[in-house]
């Protein structure tokens, strides 16, 4: 069985996109035409400009490092 803090490793890999402004965790689905669809640990979609995961004020990666 799983530790707490194991099961929050495991989520941090799968989802390992955070809107810090949101508290949100995402991952990557697909990208096409400049756009990008996550998906959030619920399920839901999010559609955003592939540029905008560059900004480092809001998307982090889950081992602290601004999206590249």
């Amino acid at each position: 069985m799983s530790t707490l803090t194991e099961l929050a490793q495991q989520i941090a890999q799968l989802y390992p996109l955070q809107d810090k402004k949101a508290g949100k965790r995402y991952r990557v689905v697909s990208e096409l035409a400049g756009m990008t669809e996550l998906e959030e640990i619920s399920g839901e979609p999010r559609y955003i400009r592939t540029l905008a995961l560059k900004d480092k004020r809001v998307w982090e990666l889950c081992n602290g490092q601004a999206v590249a």
